[in-house]
């Protein structure tokens, strides 16, 4: 899984990346293209529209390997900030009807949303599954403890794990139009507006 990939990796695809390996933008893609059409859909609702998201981010991706700082988290995770703020950015130009504000809170909805299913699939798989029974499938402590085969307590200590992991990463501030934040995430050009030079 995606998550398993030990920061090594992550420094290597980097360096290959920015060597100009086109293999290199093959496997990212092989690896990430799920997470990224899957999240850029999230917030945008429309196949077509995921899809040229998904193509710039990895453009992105492509051309500019050195913004992601492995300080800031891991790839995967850099990956999924340049797609929600992408998408985001794709759905404040389709955005037609209504003042600025309604735009504006309409596209902080669709990435809160996508950065909520980020966080949930990324977090241990008993944790989420004890989410996803809990508050999607609104099972009880007892229904959900027996699913997981574990005590009410371990349900329940599960629980809260997953709800704390939630909150923490849902609070922490998210990319500003302008620039960065804690995130790491840099403001973005278009990604048709900045291309390699040949090598």
């Amino acid at each position: 899984m995606a998550q398993d990939i030990p920061p090594r990796w992550d420094r290597k695809m980097q360096q290959r990346l920015a060597r100009g390996e086109a293999a290199a933008l093959g496997e990212l893609y092989d690896r990430f293209a799920a997470l990224v059409h899957g999240l850029a859909h999230r917030v945008l609702k429309d196949e077509a529209a995921a899809d040229q998201t998904a193509r710039e981010v990895f453009l992105h991706v492509w051309e500019h390997p050195e913004a992601w700082n492995p300080q800031d988290g891991s790839l995967r995770s850099w990956i999924a900030a340049v797609t929600q703020r992408l998408a985001a950015d794709a759905l404040r130009a389709r955005q037609r009807d209504g003042s600025p504000k309604q735009i504006e809170a309409k596209v902080r909805a669709a990435s809160a949303a996508a950065r909520a299913d980020y966080i949930v699939t990324s977090m241990p798989a008993s944790l989420r599954a004890a989410l996803e029974l809990a508050y999607f499938q609104r099972w009880d402590y007892r229904q959900t403890a027996e699913r997981l085969g574990a005590t009410e307590d371990e349900a329940r200590r599960r629980l809260r794990l997953g709800l704390q992991l939630l909150s923490s990463a849902m609070t922490r501030p998210m990319p500003s139009r302008s620039g960065t934040t804690t995130g790491g995430v840099p403001s973005l050009p278009g990604a048709a507006s900045v291309r390699r030079p040949p090598p």
